[in-house]
C-alpha cells in the first residue's frame, strides 16, 4: 500500500490536563516542544499519540498536533520563529505547523475545529477544513471523527466521516450524509505503562467524569451516593454552570418566541427535553414568566420525579444549592486525567457508566472501554447494540433503571 503524510488534529480539551502536567512535570511550562510532547503522551491523557504509533507501524509519517494547549503549542512557535497573535494563535499556530508538515491527509479528532466562523479573521462563515484545503496545496484528503451528532455545517468540504455509534450514522444519514461507523477504543499501551498494574482492587465502587447535571446521570450518581458506597472523581462544571447551561439554546429560541403569547409559549416549550426545562427553571437569567411556564410544564410530566422519556431514568425536579463535592466532601474529588485517571479505574472493584441523556438507546462512549480495558468491572447502561460490543452481564453488567443499578452494585460488592 502507498504510504501517506498524516496529520491528526486533536485536543486535551479540560483545564484540569495542564495542571495534572504541571504537577506531574514542574517542568513542564519552561521545557522544549519536543520535552512538552512527549511528558504529554507519556501522560496517557485521552488518545495520546496511539494514532500516530498505529499508522507509523503501518510505514506512513503520523504527527500529532495539540491545538488547544496553549503552552505547547506557543512553545513550538517561539521555537519556529514565528510571530503570533493574542486573538488567533490557535489558527496561526496550527497553520504554521501544517505548512511545515505539508501533509497529504488531515485527521480531525472531533468536529468542534470545524465550527464556520469559528476562526473570523478567515470569515464569519467559513470552517477549518475549507481554510487547510484553500491554503495547503499538499492536502489531498480530511477526514473527521464525530463523537457527538454536530450540525451538518460542521463537515464542509470534509471528504470522510466516522461516527462513534449508530445513532451517530443515523443522525447524518437523515441530513443526507453517509459515515462509517467507527466505535472508541482502548490502546493496549496503558497497561504496559502502568507502574501499579498488579495493584489490588482496593476502591470498591467509582464514578470518573463529569456529573452532567441536570441530567440523569447527575441525579443516579446523588441516589448512588445516598445508598451505596460509591467515590467519585467527578469535574462538577455542570452543576457550578446549570444556571447558564441555557443560554445557548436560548438565543436561539428568543428570536421565534419573543412575539408568541402564552399559548405558544407552552406549545413550543413542551417539545424540549426535560434537561432543558430544569435548566431554564433554575436559570437567574431567564424571564420569571419563561421559568413558569416550563416549572408548569414539568410538574405537568408527572410532579417532583419524572420520567425522561428518551433514557428511562428518573430525574428530580430541581438541583441543589451546593455541588455534589460540597455536599459529600469526604467522596468526591477532584477529577484525574491520563494515567491517574487509569490508575483509579484499574484499582476499581466496579465502576459506573452512564451515557448522556441524547443517546438514543444506543451506547459506546469512551469510558466504556477505558474501565474494560484496565479489567475493571463495569456497570453500565444497555442500548440494543450493547451484543455488538460486549456480551450483557458476562464481559459487563448492564442496568436500565437506577433501581436495578443499585440492585446490581450491591450484589457486585
Amino acid at each position: 500500500m502507498p504510504n501517506y503524510k498524516i496529520a491528526r488534529l486533536s485536543g486535551v480539551h479540560y483545564p484540569t490536563v495542564l495542571a495534572s502536567l504541571v504537577d506531574t512535570y514542574p517542568e513542564f511550562l519552561t521545557a522544549s516542544y519536543a520535552q512538552q510532547q512527549e511528558w504529554l503522551f507519556n501522560s496517557r491523557i485521552l488518545y495520546s499519540n496511539s494514532f500516530s504509533n498505529s499508522l507509523q507501524k503501518l510505514g506512513n509519517e503520523a504527527h500529532e498536533l495539540i491545538w488547544d494547549l496553549k503552552p505547547m503549542q506557543t512553545r513550538w512557535a517561539d521555537e519556529n520563529g514565528i510571530a503570533i497573535d493574542h486573538d488567533t494563535w490557535m489558527i496561526d499556530i496550527l497553520l504554521a505547523q501544517l505548512q511545515e508538515i505539508q501533509p497529504d491527509i488531515i485527521y480531525l479528532q472531533g468536529t468542534e475545529l470545524c465550527i464556520p466562523g469559528r476562526f473570523p479573521s478567515f470569515g464569519s462563515s467559513t470552517s477549518l477544513a475549507t481554510i487547510i484545503k484553500d491554503t495547503l496545496d499538499s492536502v489531498r484528503f480530511i477526514a473527521m471523527f464525530s463523537g457527538y451528532p454536530s450540525d451538518i455545517s460542521r463537515l464542509e468540504d470534509v471528504d470522510i466521516v466516522f461516527s462513534c455509534t449508530p445513532a451517530i450514522v443515523g443522525h447524518y444519514k437523515q441530513l443526507g450524509i453517509s459515515t462509517i461507523l467507527c466505535y472508541h477504543g482502548f490502546d493496549e499501551s496503558v497497561i504496559n505503562s502502568r507502574p501499579t498494574a498488579d495493584a489490588a482492587a482496593d476502591y470498591d465502587f467509582t464514578f470518573l467524569g463529569s456529573t452532567q447535571a441536570p441530567s440523569a446521570r447527575y441525579w443516579m450518581l446523588s441516589e448512588f451516593l445516598m445508598r451505596t458506597p460509591i467515590r467519585l472523581w467527578v469535574d462538577d462544571s455542570d452543576e457550578l454552570n446549570a444556571d447558564g447551561g441555557f443560554s445557548l439554546q436560548w438565543k436561539n429560541i428568543k428570536v421565534v418566541v419573543r412575539s408568541s403569547v402564552r399559548r405558544g409559549l407552552i406549545s413550543l416549550f413542551s417539545k424540549l427535553d426535560v434537561s432543558t426545562l430544569q435548566m431554564m427553571s433554575n436559570g437567574t437569567h431567564m424571564p420569571s414568566s419563561f421559568k413558569k411556564i416550563a416549572n408548569e410544564i414539568v410538574r405537568s410530566l408527572d410532579g417532583p420525579l419524572i420520567k425522561n422519556r428518551e433514557t428511562s431514568n428518573l430525574i428530580r425536579k430541581r438541583l441543589p444549592k451546593k455541588t455534589l463535592r460540597q455536599i459529600y466532601p469526604d467522596r468526591c474529588e477532584s477529577p484525574v486525567v491520563g494515567n491517574k485517571y487509569f490508575d483509579v479505574l484499574a484499582r476499581s472493584r466496579v465502576t459506573f457508566n452512564k451515557h448522556t441523556d441524547k443517546n438514543r438507546a444506543v451506547v459506546g462512549n469512551l469510558r466504556m472501554f477505558e474501565a474494560t480495558g484496565v479489567g475493571t468491572c463495569l456497570l453500565t447502561d444497555t442500548g440494543w447494540n450493547m451484543k455488538d460490543l460486549y456480551e450483557p452481564d458476562t464481559e459487563v453488567v448492564t442496568y436500565t433503571s437506577a433501581e436495578e443499578a443499585i440492585e446490581k452494585a450491591s450484589y457486585l460488592l
